[in-house]
């Protein structure tokens, strides 16, 4: 046998008859399905908690005395129509001791995915812990990559959050930023890293905090104000109070809140909507 492959037109021959056969024996026999191991997952545990009672029913005398004072009310005014206050009535709700929420951030409406911010929650024997990481993501990342860690800690009163340090670290190609302020609520101060100080005022929060203060606010009148401080001043806005909207999410079509900081033109906002079926986070 070896003597017969021994010259190369002999041994090309060879080759060929066997990737014939191989390629045979692939085409023609029948198909085969190997089993394929089964990955069990952890069960996932979830506590189900009661709605709030609803509000009682009134009297058809005092109902309709109200359907007629309300036929004769003047329409609200503002550049964005404020919610029926009967139904902005806020229920306490214990604010949630674990949480996680995952944010996609775009360029534009409809634009390029540029970004992700994951953020946790955990409170627990009247404190709180809150961070926030965004990472830069697709095309944006190979350019420029990216990288805020902020956190927020303090206490968690009936009101809400009360931070005492916000911090923020800034990773990026070029280096590492550090900030932090501290909330001094003995002497009424905000002490920031680069020596400077500002008045503190006693329902202030920080730009991790205050998103997750609104689920604590009553949502009257057209505006209310909130002052937030982010690592490096303090910040006293107005926020508008907008209209109940539905909004598509990858949860489905969910009801909203829509939340507008006041601006001159040309100036900076945000705009915020919160889920009223998700305890106005």
């Amino acid at each position: 046998m070896i003597a017969a492959l021994r010259t190369p037109a002999r041994r090309i021959g060879l080759a060929i008859a066997l990737s014939v056969l191989v390629h045979a024996i692939v085409l023609w026999l029948p198909y085969l399905q190997l089993p394929q191991a089964r990955v069990e997952l952890p069960p996932l545990s979830v506590t189900l908690e009661p709605l709030p009672e609803p509000v009682e029913k009134l009297p058809a005398k005092a109902e309709h005395a109200l359907t007629e004072s309300s036929a004769t009310a003047k329409p609200e005014t503002g550049a964005m129509r404020a919610m029926d206050k009967a139904e902005t009535s806020a229920v306490a709700l214990p604010f949630p001791k674990h949480l996680q929420l995952t944010f996609t951030v775009y360029d534009g409406e409809g634009g390029l995915r540029t970004g992700e911010i994951r953020q946790q929650l955990d409170a627990h024997a009247g404190r709180y812990n809150l961070k926030s990481v965004r990472q830069t993501a697709g095309l944006r990342s190979l350019r420029d990559s990216d990288r805020l860690v902020q956190s927020s800690r303090g206490k968690l009163l009936e009101t809400g959050l009360q931070p005492e340090i916000y911090e923020e670290q800034r990773i990026t190609g070029h280096g590492t930023q550090s900030l932090r302020v501290t909330f001094d609520r003995t002497a009424g101060k905000l002490h920031y890293s680069n020596g400077e100080e500002a008045a503190l005022d006693t329902d202030a929060q920080d730009t991790l905090s205050f998103m997750y203060q609104l689920s604590k606010l009553s949502m009257h009148g057209e505006f209310f104000p909130l002052p937030i401080s982010d690592a490096a001043q303090l910040l006293k806005n107005n926020i508008e109070i907008g209209t109940k909207e539905d909004v598509d999410t990858p949860l489905g079509q969910l009801q909203a809140l829509h939340l507008r900081k006041m601006h001159s033109t040309g100036q900076a906002y945000f705009e915020i909507w919160l889920g009223l079926e998700y305890r106005s986070l």
